[in-house]
């Protein structure tokens, strides 16, 4: 109770909240959360003046969620970071139970990995900077927080990832998270499985024993789902294409794994490029905890990778626009000439 009342700042008249919403008009709705349902709404209120919110409503009639309101308002109420989604407020009368964010516009990553008519927009560049970006808060929540703790997301998917205007991640959705001790070199948690099956560290779902380790196992998953354009399971499929997380783990150990790079993406990845994020996401997947990279390092292998495709593209502009300065200098000169594509990035998937 202590702690609800130095929260009491972040509270929102439920007023405001229908206000900002029109009612909970459905033209308003943008999705199904965990626990109640979301919508699109423009707040006024405070310090706060026609500001773009999310709104997530408790369904308060279904009797669940309470942990997960308490949980997800207390961590984001005391943890901040650029690449986690700002709570910026919150009501609860005990009639309703709503949480108030910042509104990330471009919706969640997932309904990208699921639609082809949408997975074009996300190029190369704009998958690893979402993936550094997700790291990078994973990093801050497992090392960084304070010195005696860490928070274990215990969720991690792409329906979890929010995308800003900017196309910048930020991870969502802290229910399930939990506080574990961080000044110990193998900290766990025993508790009651929780999380999203084809996401789920399989040594958790044997033993109920949760570890930061979880996480890198989750977050590996997401790199393959990005890396491949498509989500952790699909249905269609009858054999081990099904789950993304077996079906990645054999094209790597078999030497394919160009094989399985989303088709959108072919002829754009250097091939250090796939070779470097391809090994990291692996790692990630290893059966024993123990063999698992930390997230900070996935987080400098993300990096490393980001950089050498830039390095490669900055390459690429660089010798094309030295091409076409001597083709017109030549054409200037009547020498006529056709200026060849440079096919510097890796072609065998064509």
């Amino acid at each position: 109770m202590s702690q609800m009342n130095e929260l009491i700042h972040l509270k929102i008249p439920f007023q405001a909240i229908m206000s900002s919403t029109q009612d909970f008009n459905e033209a308003n709705f943008v999705g199904k959360g965990g626990y109640g349902r979301v919508y699109k709404g423009t707040l006024s209120w405070g310090a706060y003046q026609d500001m773009l919110v999310a709104v997530k409503r408790l369904d308060v009639t279904g009797f669940q969620g309470n942990k997960e309101f308490y949980t997800e308002l207390l961590m984001l109420s005391q943890y901040r970071h650029e690449n986690i989604i700002t709570l910026i407020g919150f009501c609860d009368d005990g009639k309703e139970m709503i949480l108030v964010y910042e509104y990330a516009s471009r919706g969640s990553l997932d309904t990208y990995l699921s639609d082809p008519s949408k997975l074009g927009q996300l190029s190369w560049e704009k998958r690893l900077d979402i993936c550094v970006g997700v790291a990078s808060a994973l990093d801050y929540l497992h090392n960084h927080v304070a010195l005696e703790h860490r928070i274990i997301h215990r969720d991690i998917k792409s329906a979890n990832i929010l995308l800003d205007e900017n196309w910048n991640a930020k991870l969502s959705d802290f229910g399930l998270s939990k506080i574990c001790l961080a000044n110990q070199e193998n900290t766990f948690v025993v508790t009651n499985l929780a999380g999203t099956h084809g996401y789920c560290d399989p040594q958790y779902q044997r033993t109920g024993i949760l570890t930061k380790e979880s996480d890198v196992y989750s977050f590996g998953v997401v790199l393959f789902e990005v890396l491949c354009g498509r989500l952790a399971c699909d249905f269609k499929y009858h054999d081990e294409r099904r789950f993304l997380h077996h079906f990645a783990r054999i094209c790597y150990k078999n030497g394919n794994i160009a094989k399985i790079v989303d088709y959108l993406l072919r002829g754009h990845i250097e091939r250090e490029t796939l070779t470097v994020f391809s090994a990291i996401a692996y790692q990630c997947l290893l059966e024993a905890r123990e063999q698992r990279p930390t997230i900070a390092n996935v987080a400098l292998e993300l990096k490393k990778a980001r950089e050498i495709q830039v390095r490669a593209r900055t390459a690429i502009l660089s010798a094309t626009t030295a091409t076409i300065a001597i083709t017109a200098t030549r054409s200037n000169k009547g020498i006529h000439t056709i200026n060849p594509i440079l096919g510097l990035f890796f072609s065998q998937y064509k």
